[in-house]
């Protein structure tokens, strides 16, 4: 088991440090491009960080038995640790806008989160009726996406460089490989000590996934660049669900498998739907995180770590 820990530290090492040169190049590109620092946190940015989500769905999906317990709970467990952990952290050491967030950007929160937590009380497998709902939410978010507001703003266009997309393409193989070496080992270790692999999905590997969350909205902060991410945070949330949990859904589809949701306790969707109504709220009013919703945060996600492992 110590050799497999060495190995996840490794494979973690090359996620963490590739998902920051993904950041850091993909920033350059939509800067380029004259994006909205919010659309890049929504888009770009969030993709970047949400890629260890779905290189880790990807391999267990086309595992011979899928591991859907594992996917579906990083997912969960990554949505509720970018609004609990991850602000809860950030605000302790900056005051978090939440005004930089639009309307429509909170209502496609919603509304892809409520439908993704919805199906856990109306059916025990994902369905094909069920997926093209999916497909129709993403394709809306889309069109949402093509009307986004540019900046006005030409900001920063020097940082792109000639190597810039070769940049890219790099981190997005050091991210494969990390990816696959993270999920291997942290399954061995777990399976190893006993968990069940809704709780490896849940705690281990979306803690580990949500890291490049953590780096992206303390980097942004630090360089004044606060929308990038916040937008970050919301467009994870909803990129986990819509190109994370949809690709690893048709996947198993294909295959000819049933994608299970049976072994999911729905108290982890009662958090969820919580905490991502409370951020949904916060934003429409306009508040601002200071270190008094940062230890709120941060106790409610421990609670909610220390409960869950006494289910």
């Amino acid at each position: 088991m110590f050799i497999d820990f060495c190995i996840l530290l490794i494979g973690l090492s090359l996620l963490l440090y590739s998902a920051d040169k993904m950041i850091e190049s993909a920033d350059a590109i939509a800067k380029k491009f004259n994006l909205s620092p919010v659309l890049i946190g929504l888009t770009i940015v969030a993709f970047g960080t949400s890629a260890p989500e779905l290189v880790i769905t990807l391999f267990a999906a086309t595992k011979i038995v899928p591991a859907t317990d594992a996917i579906t709970g990083n997912i969960i467990g990554s949505n509720i640790a970018n609004i609990l952990l991850i602000l809860g952290t950030s605000a302790f050491f900056f005051k978090i806008n939440l005004d930089k967030l639009g309307t429509k950007d909170i209502i496609f929160l919603l509304l892809i989160s409520l439908y993704f937590a919805l199906l856990f009380y109306i059916s025990q497998t994902v369905t094909l009726i069920h997926t093209i709902g999916y497909l129709v939410l993403t394709l809306f978010f889309i069109n949402f996406l093509r009307n986004y507001k540019s900046s006005d703003q030409n900001e920063e266009q020097k940082i792109f460089g000639r190597y810039t997309y070769l940049i890219l393409l790099s981190a997005f193989i050091g991210i494969f490989i990390g990816g696959k070496i993270f999920l291997d080992s942290s399954l061995n270790i777990f399976q190893t000590l006993g968990v069940n692999e809704v709780l490896i999905g849940i705690f281990v590997l979306a803690i580990g996934t949500s890291l490049p969350e953590l780096i992206t909205v303390i980097i942004s902060y630090l360089k004044k660049k606060g929308s990038i991410g916040i937008g970050n945070v919301i467009g994870s949330n909803i990129m986990n669900i819509l190109f994370v949990f949809l690709p690893g859904v048709i996947i198993v589809q294909l295959r000819g498998l049933e994608y299970s949701l049976k072994n999911i306790d729905v108290f982890h969707i009662y958090i969820l739907i919580f905490v991502t109504m409370m951020i949904a709220l916060m934003a429409i009013l306009r508040i601002q995180m200071r270190k008094i919703y940062s230890a709120f945060f941060l106790i409610s996600y421990f609670l909610y770590l220390g409960y869950s492992f006494i289910l």
